[in-house]
């Protein structure tokens, strides 16, 4: 089971890796701490790196696979994405979310699979300092174009955000799952309220937009704003 999202049953790091250098990333602290002397990540450390032998795992049906937990898949190249999106036309009747801080990767003219989730990761509608991803504002806008079927929005770690702005663009992208998390490694992140929280999580469930609260997020509910 991921500790990444409550949704998705199961994780697959067919790549691993991410340039973005974001200061909360639990990954990349993972592959240099506690995971740096395994032989996946003792030499290759965080940078983004293609596991072939990882194209041999199977999947079961009703499964909701998260691919590339350990890494943004926006930094496969071409020919190793289609490797694993070969991988998974094999499984039709099991669910794969693809997770990235860049969607503009999927307005590329590929057909994706109907059972591929497109995911993005947008934690604010504000600037962010923390890392070298595009800017909130270039995701909402990649995201909201992207006509996917089925799209899942993470918001997580959830930092301060103006509510009218910030809900406005999740109904723009219209994603079919939300999950939200909070800052739980405690990075000192800018942190909203739980009345703000709260508004934007009624809002879009009054919308139909199915909203998963991650562990830790209630934390801010005792929070002094």
């Amino acid at each position: 089971m991921s500790k990444m999202f409550k949704t998705v049953t199961r994780t697959w790091n067919p790549f691993t890796g991410c340039g973005f250098e974001c200061s909360y990333c639990w990954a990349r602290n993972l592959a240099l701490g506690k995971l740096a002397n395994t032989p996946r990540y003792s030499t290759a450390k965080f940078k983004p790196t293609f596991h072939v032998d990882e194209l041999d795992k199977t999947f079961k049906p009703g499964d909701f696979v998260f691919v590339t937990d350990m890494g943004d898949i926006s930094f496969a190249t071409w020919p190793q994405l289609h490797s694993i999106l070969n991988v998974i036309e094999k499984y039709p009747e099991t669910n794969f979310l693809l997770q990235t801080k860049s969607p503009d990767m999927f307005l590329n003219g590929l057909v994706w699979p109907e059972h591929i989730y497109h995911g993005a990761t947008i934690e604010t509608n504000r600037k962010i300092d923390y890392s070298r991803a595009p800017h909130p504002i270039s995701r909402y806008h990649s995201f909201a174009m992207n006509n996917n079927t089925h799209k899942f929005l993470s918001i997580e770690p959830i930092m301060d955000f103006d509510l009218e702005i910030f809900t406005s663009w999740v109904l723009d992208i219209n994603p079919e799952i939300v999950e939200i998390g909070a800052d739980s490694y405690r990075h000192g992140l800018p942190e909203p309220s739980w009345s703000k929280i709260e508004s934007l999580m009624s809002h879009l469930q009054s919308c139909g937009i199915k909203v998963v609260e991650k562990d830790g997020l209630r934390r801010l509910q005792n929070s002094i704003r």
